[in-house]
């Protein structure tokens, strides 16, 4: 006996027309779910002020997804690597203020002691000294290491001039090889007995007699250099009592003040 199988008809074949139908619709269906999606962010970022969306979005789900997918998490455990640039100022110190400086105290000027009545210098002005009182080396032969006296150099044939009143006690007046032509004059300068001597006059230039008063200034010769001399000046010596030589500088700077 002869089974009967089961009869599977052959697909039916489709025609041009039908395909071109399903190919429109998936088309439009394709579309329509592109503009679903496309709208779908668009009206999730739509919200009011406080934070509440104005209009649903399709289905709580999609609201859902969205937010997860347009929300950023920012942690501390990403530090973002910001590379700054630094810069040094260096302040220059201030300028430094100096006081000014303070006027100097004017030095004290020395005030010579009380100054003798009627005691000058041998020569008015000041007068150019080329020796001092006191040891040295002979300038010539036959001259003493030891000077008794003040050389002064007011040039050949200057008048000299009494230091104080007085008397005239002796006059040479040749030349002796010494002191040359030369007078001497007794004094009393502040209850002191003094002597004044001038060598080395010019020859034939006193001016005074042995016993003659005569007062301060008064000419008594003219400078030369007659006697032990390396040239023209007035040698001056002062003897206390007439006997003790002293410095005449110290003493005329004491009794008639400086030169």
């Amino acid at each position: 006996m002869r089974r009967r199988t089961g009869f599977i008809a052959p697909p039916a074949r489709r025609t041009a027309s039908a395909g071109r139908g399903v190919t429109a619709v998936t088309a439009m269906t394709v579309v329509a779910l592109l503009t679903t999606m496309g709208a779908l962010p668009a009206q999730a970022a739509y919200v009011d002020a406080d934070g509440v969306p104005a209009r649903s979005v399709g289905s709580a789900a999609a609201s859902t997804r969205l937010a997860a997918e347009q929300s950023l998490t920012v942690t501390a455990e990403a530090p973002i690597a910001v590379e700054v640039d630094t810069y040094s100022a260096e302040v220059p110190p201030p300028p430094v203020v100096t006081a000014p400086a303070a006027a100097a105290a004017p030095t004290p000027v020395a005030v010579p002691a009380p100054v003798s009545a009627g005691v000058v210098w041998p020569f008015a002005g000041v007068t150019r000294i080329s020796d001092g009182y006191g040891p040295r080396t002979a300038p010539c032969s036959g001259c003493s290491t030891f000077h008794d006296g003040l050389d002064m150099n007011p040039g050949e044939g200057t008048p000299i001039g009494s230091i104080a009143d007085g008397v005239v006690s002796s006059v040479t007046s040749f030349d002796d090889g010494g002191l040359g032509v030369h007078v001497s004059v007794d004094h009393v300068a502040d209850g002191q007995n003094v002597t004044s001597t001038y060598g080395h006059m010019q020859s034939g230039s006193v001016a005074v007699s042995e016993g003659q008063s005569v007062s301060a200034g008064q000419k008594l010769g003219n400078v030369g250099s007659t006697g032990q001399s390396t040239g023209p000046h007035m040698h001056l010596e002062l003897h206390l009592d007439g006997v003790t030589a002293i410095d005449p500088y110290g003493w005329l700077v004491q009794h008639a003040g400086p030169m």
